[in-house]
């Protein structure tokens, strides 16, 4: 079956993170940033872990941690759960 030109995706590249966290915590887990982003957001939150497998725990709010990361040119383009919720982001490389 051929995929009709109208509903094909642009051809670009693109890099994906995802947000972790509760909307009431006071800490996110982030997974999937490159070493630079990774060094871009703890200047900005100076409290963080890496001891989480792929990832990184930010001492903030999942919202100041989509909006710091949508300055890093991200752009959230799903969202899932209740209790805990995960974003996930896109950005283009």
């Amino acid at each position: 079956m051929e995929i009709p030109a109208s509903l094909l995706m642009s051809s670009g590249t693109y890099a994906y993170v995802a947000v972790k966290a509760s909307i009431h915590a006071s800490d996110s887990a982030v997974f999937g940033l490159y070493d630079d982003e990774i060094k871009a957001l703890v200047k900005r939150f100076s409290e963080y872990r890496k001891e989480i497998i792929n990832g990184v725990l930010l001492k903030a709010s999942p919202l100041e941690v989509v909006n710091a990361l949508g300055q890093l040119g991200y752009r959230v383009v799903a969202t899932t759960g209740e209790a805990e919720v995960i974003w996930t982001m896109q950005r283009d490389i």
